[in-house]
């Protein structure tokens, strides 16, 4: 919550001089609606953050679709390179799904939301139905994944992409010259939202006004800017009237037709995107709970786990506990006698090597083969090394809530009292390691 606070206190101190100094219209700062708008901003947050998890976690069980050798090529590449071409394939996404958002007439049920704002400013950039928000993120940012662009040009276009959002819709005039067919402006902009439906449906690029006068749909005349802004629906002030205002529509009219006996129409797609977004929403909570990313808590899912309780009760003997954290969390505290195999080692490959020596130093013929337990802080990284050890016919688990939980139910003191029962002595020369 911090970040977002902090975004949106910095956007404040830049956007609101700027539109009292530049401004278009004469309007107020605090204009109706804006209570609506700021709390779009807080929830459009986490909700484009879920739409970023659900690209990555799709494209994460689409392995056999990704080109390694195409994802290296683009990596390769200096930053702003990569900035660049995102910029194109991605306002290009964005330019087909914007123009479906207002030709398919569920789509624009969705798209009106947006378009309902009477009062142009930079704050109206985020009244967006999260449906509508899955949706575009997911066409935008899918192309990227897959392509294989690195975080730091992630990083730098989520920015610029960002900032550009925020411009075009701000209540100023400044003049932009040439740059007003490179880069969108409120000068392009402020005519799709235009109340008249024959100007609205132009002007669909989010970043790159050149796509649209390839495309045809082009309209930026230079000597006068829209004075009226809305659609002719009503709809909701609110924001949770909002939310359900397409839904709502969509139920009426579904009434309506099967009044006449026309079912053939019903299109579950706004149930299931609605369904999709708590879906989304409660995975990312509880990777977050078990403070992990979304792809290794899914991850944990298909792993063996035990918890301390199990291993206090000595449901899983014996066992060998090995630390995956870094040399100085080892340093600072460790569960026993436990040797230090770093994750990092583990993903580099000698890692794994490492644990399967630890293991082999003290198999002894006619006894059952010990566990390998593997433990960090909280669990993520644990789950990590537990999946680079898979392939290596170990029997391994990984201790949920790390040595954070362990230490809540186990002082450092008593770690040998608990461990003698259930743990298999190494030899000193592996301990030493």
């Amino acid at each position: 919550m911090p970040e977002v606070v902090k975004g949106f206190l910095i956007l404040t101190c830049i956007f609101m001089p700027l539109e009292r100094i530049f401004s278009l219209h004469n309007q107020k700062i605090f204009r109706l609606g804006w209570a609506t708008d700021a709390t779009y901003f807080f929830t459009g947050h986490f909700i484009g953050r879920a739409g970023a998890l659900v690209v990555a976690v799709t494209l994460s069980m689409m392995t056999d679709l990704l080109n390694p050798e195409l994802q290296s090529k683009i990596a390769s590449q200096p930053i702003w390179l990569q900035f660049l071409e995102a910029i194109v394939i991605s306002d290009m996404a964005y330019y087909i799904a914007h123009r479906m958002l207002h030709e398919v007439p569920w789509l624009w049920q969705f798209h009106a939301v947006h378009h309902s704002i009477e009062h142009m400013d930079w704050l109206a950039a985020v009244r967006v139905h999260p449906c509508e928000q899955l949706f575009t993120q997911i066409c935008k940012m899918m192309p990227l994944y897959w392509l294989g662009f690195t975080k730091e040009a992630f990083a730098v276009y989520a920015l610029y992409s960002a900032a550009i959002a925020f411009l075009i819709h701000a209540n100023i005039t400044i003049k932009f010259g040439p740059l007003k067919w490179f880069v969108a402006t409120p000068q392009f902009h402020h005519w799709h939202h235009s109340k008249s439906p024959k100007i609205h449906n132009k002007n669909f690029a989010v970043q790159l006004p050149l796509l649209d006068l390839l495309f045809g749909t082009l309209y930026m005349p230079t000597k006068k800017m829209p004075d009226r802004y809305g659609v002719s629906n009503s709809i909701p002030a609110g924001y949770l009237g909002q939310i359900l205002y397409p839904f709502i529509r969509k139920i009426k009219m579904l009434n309506n037709r099967l009044k006449l006996g026309i079912d053939r129409y019903f299109r579950p797609l706004p149930v299931i995107l609605g369904l999709s977004s708590i879906a989304i929403s409660s995975l990312t909570v509880m990777a977050l709970i078990n403070h992990m990313d979304i792809p290794t808590f899914i991850a944990s899912w298909n792993s063996q786990q035990v918890t301390v309780a199990e291993l206090q009760q000595g449901k899983l003997k014996p066992v060998i506990l090995i630390d995956v954290r870094s040399p100085e969390e080892y340093a600072e505290d460790r569960i026993g006698e436990s040797p230090l195999v770093p994750l990092i080692d583990i993903e580099a490959g000698f890692g794994i090597k490492q644990v399967q020596a630890i293991a082999r130093s003290i198999v002894k013929s006619n006894q059952p083969q010990p566990t390998i337990v593997l433990y960090c802080a909280r669990g993520g990284r644990s789950v990590k090394a537990y999946q680079k050890l898979q392939k290596t016919n170990l029997k391994l688990a990984f201790l949920s809530g790390g040595i954070t939980a362990w230490r809540e139910a186990v002082p450092a003191k008593q770690d040998a009292e608990i461990l003698a029962p259930i743990t298999r002595s190494l030899p000193e020369t592996v301990r030493s390691n």
